[in-house]
């Protein structure tokens, strides 16, 4: 396929500075050369290539350091007037690989949290800045509030159950907490971003070294896709922590569902860009009964016009939601819970969307889709595994209870 994605889906490239541009390009290079034009030599050979391709974009080229301030040897990506252009680096690496893009977006989402000029908190942001600029591949993890343990009463963010529990009136406070679950990548975590509850059950959030005394995992989980992001249950007996290292202020945790929500939209909208690039030369090449080819049969053109049209209107939304982060107070005071709430609103939208939109190709594909050797089922699990994660069906029904809550001022459900 020759023609150009960004022409055949545009988003808003003036929301981006001269910086974010060439960044967005250098990674687009990245993509392209090192995993998008070998991608057969890349899967079959995954697991040795993917921490060498992964250190050539957070190593090399830096994205490891993306939100660290200068002063500590970052590249001082510490505005949220730098979201539109976080996203499309979450999407360029989405179209290479998810697993590399889920990394990225749990540690851009983890380092925002105290590395943005909003909320800058400089001992913290010192003491991250010592693991994260050195030469070795740093993996953040993240741990949200989830569904709960039956019988078991437990603090609650909007609904949400909050299975770690900060205790302590002074230093050293401890944080413990018994089967949770990460997003993504807990068996590998150099570093923990972990939702907690303090003692009046106020939700607030404990950045955890990985090599802490008292963190323990269990083995790694079997899952579907994202099989490069080793995850796996975590155990928190007593870990100790300093106060540097819990952020209570308030909308803390719903910066943090921002950012995923953002971050892990564009990373399955660039998985669904790669499927349809890999879907329209498959589409080129496939003839009905010898004479036509099977992109001019009417019912089939509607099947690809969905796929099309899904992810297009994914990656609008998701950049609108950039544009509200950028915004002035977008992440601040009572704009917080409006930008929140519109996260998940969009995120969900959106993660609906690019998996219609394989699906939809699957579809068409018939046994081609399954094939490993035309790569698309590989973007289906990746992209399905994050759905599954962020907004599944059951985690579908907080974001209702937020959407009403912000709309409507319900104060019961």
């Amino acid at each position: 396929m020759n023609r150009n994605v960004d022409d055949l889906f545009p988003y808003p490239r003036e929301w981006m500075d001269d910086e974010c541009s060439d960044m967005v390009r250098l990674v687009r290079q990245w993509s392209d050369r090192e995993i998008v034009s070998r991608r057969m030599e890349y899967r079959e050979n995954y697991e040795t290539l993917f921490d060498v391709k992964r250190r050539k974009l957070d190593i090399d080229i830096g994205l490891q350091k993306l939100l660290l301030p200068s002063d500590a040897g970052g590249l001082g990506w510490c505005d949220p007037g730098r979201a539109p252009g976080m996203l499309a680096l979450a999407s360029e690496i989405g179209r290479a690989d998810a697993s590399a893009g889920v990394l990225f977006a749990s540690m851009c989402s983890t380092l925002a949290l105290f590395s943005m000029e909003h909320n800058y908190r400089a001992a913290l942001c010192d003491s991250i800045s010592e693991m994260f600029s050195g030469d070795e591949l740093k993996t953040a993890a993240v741990i949200l509030p989830g569904a709960g343990h039956s019988g078991t009463c437990s603090p609650l963010f909007k609904g949400r159950s909050i299975l770690a529990v900060l205790r302590g009136d002074m230093e050293p406070f401890t944080v413990s907490g018994e089967g949770l679950r990460p997003l993504f990548a807990g068996g590998m975590a150099d570093l923990f971003c972990i939702v907690c509850a303090a003692k009046d059950g106020k939700p607030c959030i404990a950045i955890v070294p990985g090599n802490a005394g008292g963190v323990r995992r269990d083995s790694a989980l079997l899952t579907t896709g994202l099989n490069a992001c080793s995850n796996a249950d975590i155990h928190l007996c007593g870990v100790e922590v300093s106060r540097e290292n819990i952020i209570e202020r308030d909308g803390a945790v719903e910066e943090l569902y921002t950012w995923l929500n953002l971050l892990l939209g564009g990373v399955s909208t660039g998985a669904a860009i790669n499927f349809f690039e890999l879907l329209s030369d498959w589409s080129d090449s496939r003839v009905i009964k010898g004479r036509t080819t099977l992109k001019e049969n009417p019912l089939c053109a509607s099947v690809l016009a969905d796929v099309a049209e899904e992810i297009a209107l994914a990656r609008l939304l998701l950049h609108d939601l950039s544009h509200i982060i950028a915004g002035p107070g977008g992440l601040a005071g009572s704009s917080a819970v409006r930008t929140f709430t519109f996260a998940e609103m969009i995120g969900s939208r959106a993660q609906q969307g690019v998996v219609r939109a394989m699906n939809r190709g699957l579809e068409l594909m018939g046994s081609a889709g399954y094939a490993r050797e035309w790569h698309v089922e590989k973007n289906w699990r990746d992209v399905k595994t994050i759905q599954s994660v962020l907004c599944g069906v059951g985690a579908e029904v907080p974001v209702k209870m937020d959407t009403a809550r912000f709309f409507y001022n319900c104060t019961e459900v």
